[in-house]
């Protein structure tokens, strides 16, 4: 440090805390950050032979919010929720899906088709959370998951819903129960319809948000 002029330190150091504090808002992060997930969900899935998690099980991440998550109101912002959310889909896509997901000839893609975010706890900058995430119900066309953000005090800081289609490489939708069938997962025991009923009892309402794109008044005029 001795050899190192007053003028390099007084520079150098303010930008790398700067850098260092903004990792995940450098050119390229997310793509790097998505690549080293894949590569880790790839890699335990083939030990795996491909075997999916259990229909119902609950896939985790553990994250911290940095300085370039939060917004003027020193809490994390609302748009890194759904960032984060990505890498949760990526996740339970590999572990409940991975033969679709790992196998090219069934030609099956999973899509994101909406989120709902509740907010209910604001998560402080450099808190620690967990995201957990699981299969939580289905119809002929449309798989939903669930999502929360935990605080480490357990406080449930944000719930979400995430509703995911699949789709042959023609655009012809592919029902959910007929991927998870292919990929491994079994409908044996009677407990899953039941399950899969309760939650879709709630799960149908979101559905009736694609009426906004009906909305007859007009964005022009009063």
């Amino acid at each position: 440090m001795k050899n190192i002029p007053t003028k390099v330190l007084a520079i150098g150091i303010p930008i790398g805390l700067l850098i260092t504090t903004h990792l995940k808002s450098l050119p390229f992060a997310y793509t790097v950050r998505s690549w080293l997930l894949l590569r880790a969900l790839i890699k335990k899935a083939k030990e795996n032979n491909l075997k999916p998690n259990g229909l119902f099980e609950v896939v985790s991440q553990d994250h911290r919010c940095y300085l370039d998550d939060i917004d003027y109101n020193q809490h994390m912002n609302n748009s890194t929720y759904n960032k984060i959310l990505d890498f949760s889909r990526i996740h339970i896509l590999y572990s409940a899906f991975a033969r679709v997901m790992m196998e090219p000839h069934h030609h099956i893609f999973g899509h994101n088709g909406g989120v709902v975010t509740l907010f209910r706890k604001e998560i402080p900058p450099l808190a620690k959370y967990k995201v957990q995430t699981r299969i939580w119900t289905w119809n002929d066309k449309w798989l939903f998951l669930q999502h929360r953000f935990l605080l480490e005090d357990g406080t449930v800081a944000c719930l979400a819903i995430s509703k995911i289609v699949f789709k042959k490489v023609s655009g012809k939708t592919v029902p959910p129960k007929q991927v998870l069938e292919l990929c491994g997962h079994n409908f044996d025991d009677p407990t899953i319809e039941g399950r899969r009923l309760h939650n879709w009892d709630i799960a149908q309402h979101v559905l009736s948000l694609d009426k906004i794109r009906d909305d007859p008044y007009s964005w022009t005029n009063l």
